[in-house]
């Protein structure tokens, strides 16, 4: 088996995640594998093993009685935690491909947002839970008078066995543009493995609870924030992603209350939690239970660690207790961890020389200089290179490619899209015979062990053959004025005049018609980077598109700021 034998061993169990959950659901039936807290505060539900088993075996038999069988695919239409867990779950326990989606807020994102995801997975059936007011009951109902039954997580049938047969666990459908959806094939064995090599890295015990506020439609947010939980036996406390933006501060009083020892959260998510309490707040806290809260899904600052780690000193946060992390829905989500903050890798380098992919170390204060992060040792498990995208030839050591991976944990490719899957799982490696690759489509270098991630090649900007990481220039526009919100800009490239110019779409607070802000925002990117800022769009709070998980959608940045052009008068 791709997993450690030897763990399971020592845990007492065996098998695949439906495996695991039954013995917890025989042995410690009244375990409390969940904690729900709706509203970021109450608690809502919780789900014991026994109560997970059996209402994934119920929503099982409701499948089959739909006559929906093993191999199939379901959306899992995401409601409340719990509900959405058994619905996994139960699908699972089925055989029947889950392929869970975020509900739709309206009524008119069922074609645009679920239309295609339904059409490339080839649902046959829909599987949710409660809707949660009355925009949720209006798409449910245009669900039931659809084509596709619906079967609800909350409706109880007789026990069913689960299939014995198992593959394919469910699809985990990639963030960015829904007009193309990606649906990641994620197998039971590659779950295994990266809850395996969880374990390694996060250091979780059979006491470990997670509390977590990303969503279950994401790979970080379900493989790391809730699958644990029926595979090691311990408790997770999970709220939805509006309840952490309404009150972020409900995020660590969960973790105060529960002794939440593991968390996980883009760095925006430290930014807003500094951002949006007070002294008295911090210090009303204990979070030195704190073990390993991992900082990832988007580009780790040192800033936003040093200030979180200094707000929260005062609630006795272990500095040791927040990590940066890297991982992809491809490789089943965790890659690598950083290591415990004093040792953390942090390295300074000639930006010019960045620009041609070249890395030259700098001293921390000289001028033009990047600072970037360390990600982290990979696991074991993984067989990591950096590649010359173009001649696929590995790269030493401080030389800048494209981070390659191999090993139990990767996805064997994308459902029902061959050409896509060839080129981003069956690349090999030249001089290789070991197998094909996953090609992250990350730019990245190893320097003492570790992935320093650079940023993606498909938002790479080239500008008079410089390669510009936009993040470099969304940090430098959000430190021009004090208006501009921290993460709250998006840098594209655009043709103008034949010549690749830039655009910013920056976040502020108040009025949006602040030519003193736009100013500064150019002055600061031309200052740093010696690039023309063609325009500069001010958008309100949470005007950036982002996913659910809150990453910044750039592609559709980009269409904003067209429509927003379009509409002015010439």
């Amino acid at each position: 088996m791709p997993y450690s034998d030897e763990l399971l061993s020592q845990l007492g169990v065996e098998g695949d995640i439906l495996d695991r959950l039954q013995h917890y659901a025989t042995h410690s039936p009244e375990r409390t594998l969940y904690i729900e807290l709706l509203d970021g505060v109450n608690e809502s539900a919780r789900l014991t093993a026994e109560e997970l088993r059996d209402g994934a075996a119920s929503v099982a038999a409701a499948l089959a009685a739909q006559g929906i069988k093993p191999g199939d695919v379901a959306l899992m239409i995401a409601t409340a935690p719990h509900e959405f867990l058994i619905g996994l779950f139960g699908c699972m326990w089925a055989g029947v491909i889950a392929a869970p989606i975020a509900f739709p807020r309206r009524a008119e994102h069922l074609e645009s947002r679920l239309e295609p995801v339904r059409a490339n997975a080839g649902a046959v059936a829909v599987v949710t839970g409660s809707p949660q007011g009355d925009a949720e009951r209006t798409v449910l109902d245009l669900l039931t008078l659809g084509e596709l039954p619906v079967i609800s997580t909350t409706q109880r049938r007789a026990y069913v066995e689960p299939v014995a047969e198992r593959d394919i666990a469910y699809l985990q459908y990639t963030s960015g543009s829904t007009s193309d959806p990606r649906g990641v094939i994620v197998t039971h064995d590659n779950l295994m493995a990266n809850l395996s090599a969880g374990w390694d890295m996060l250091g979780y015990t059979e006491d470990s609870v997670n509390v977590s506020w990303c969503p279950l439609t994401h790979d970080m947010g379900l493989i790391l924030g809730a699958l644990p939980s029926p595979v090691f036996g311990f408790t997770s406390v999970l709220m939805p992603p509006t309840a952490f933006i309404r009150r972020p501060m409900a995020w660590l009083r969960a973790v105060d209350r529960y002794r939440g020892t593991h968390g996980y959260s883009p760095n925006f998510g430290y930014d807003l939690l500094v951002d949006r309490s007070t002294p008295q707040e911090r210090q009303a806290l204990d979070l030195s239970c704190a073990r390993n809260f991992v900082n990832g899904a988007e580009p780790v600052r040192r800033g936003t660690q040093d200030r979180f780690l200094d707000a929260f000193a005062i609630s006795k946060w272990p500095r040791k207790a927040l990590s940066p992390g890297y991982g992809l829905a491809e490789s089943s989500v965790l890659v690598s961890v950083g290591r415990p903050e004093e040792d953390q890798l942090v390295v300074h380098a000639d930006a010019a020389a960045l620009e041609q992919d070249r890395v030259e170390f700098r001293s921390e204060g000289d001028p033009g200089v990047r600072e970037l992060m360390g990600d982290g040792t990979a696991h074991s498990s993984y067989d990591v290179r950096i590649v010359d995208p173009n001649t696929c030839e590995q790269l030493p050591a401080d030389q800048v490619g494209e981070l390659w991976l191999r090993g139990p944990s990767v996805s064997p490719g994308y459902w029902r899209r061959p050409d896509e899957t060839a080129y981003a799982f069956g690349t090999e490696l030249v001089g290789d015979d070991g197998g094909p690759y996953l090609r992250t489509g990350d730019l990245a270098f190893l320097h003492e062990g570790e992935i320093v991630i650079c940023g993606r090649a498909k938002d790479l900007i080239v500008v008079r053959g410089r390669n510009l990481y936009p993040q470099d220039i969304e940090l430098t526009a959000e430190e021009a004025h004090e208006a501009v919100r921290s993460g709250g800009s998006a840098a594209f490239a655009i043709e103008d005049d034949a010549v690749t110019a830039l655009v910013v779409v920056a976040e502020v607070d108040g009025d949006l018609d602040q030519p003193d802000v736009s100013d500064a925002v150019r002055g600061a990117v031309f200052n740093e980077f010696e690039v023309r800022v063609a325009d500069v769009l001010l958008v309100g709070p949470q005007g950036i598109p982002k996913t659910s998980s809150g990453k910044k959608q750039r592609k559709a940045t980009h269409q904003l700021w067209l429509k927003a052009r379009e509409s002015q008068p010439n």
